[in-house]
């Protein structure tokens, strides 16, 4: 699923992936913070509407990756409609548990690699690799500035790059990152 990256290089090819990706999050601390509205609102509409016990961290997981996505990919979800972004996010979550087993695994991760892994890991690929078209696409037809900010993160790691799929497999990276640990962190101080 995750191609090359920051979680999958060591050496000098990490410290490049850091520094660009640092790069372009100096960038992102400046947006506009209203982009999240939406997505808090489901947050505590999801959290109200329950009865009982709630275990947070579902609703988190939907919830950075609903902002991740938002954050690297513009509103990706109204673009695409809910039920691409459901088929993304369900992939997501499947291809991400099998990775952490084939993590477990080590040297013998090879022996575990399922067909519907494969399958989520295409669905993770090609989702992420739609934008990047759509940004490299709006760029050679337009040539001006970036329609959004997140074709700008785009273009900014393509002309650092050179490769569609390199600027794919960084932004599957960031999503793992920006739903996971956020995620994680975010039921940990609870």
């Amino acid at each position: 699923m995750l191609g090359e990256g920051i979680f999958t290089q060591d050496g000098r090819p990490w410290k490049h992936s850091r520094e660009l990706l640092r790069r372009q999050f100096v960038r992102i601390n400046f947006k506009d913070l209203s982009t999240f509205d939406r997505h808090v609102d489901d947050l505590i509409t999801g959290l109200s509407s329950s009865d009982g016990v709630v275990d947070l961290q579902p609703a988190f997981f939907r919830f950075t990756l609903a902002t991740t996505t938002a954050l690297i990919f513009g509103e990706a979800d109204s673009r695409l409609g809910d039920e691409t972004h459901e088929t993304f996010a369900s992939s997501f979550d499947y291809a991400s548990m099998i990775s952490a087993i084939r993590l477990r695994l080590a040297d013998l991760e090879w022996a575990y690699k399922p067909k519907a892994f494969r399958r989520a890991c295409d669905v993770v690929k090609k989702y992420a690799g739609h934008f990047v078209h759509e940004a490299l696409d709006a760029q050679r037809s337009d040539c001006s500035s970036p329609r959004t900010e997140s074709q700008a993160l785009i273009l900014d790691l393509y002309a650092e790059l050179k490769d569609s799929d390199l600027v794919r497999d960084q932004l599957v990276h960031v999503l793992i990152a920006g739903r996971d640990t956020t995620a994680c962190l975010m039921s940990w101080t609870l």
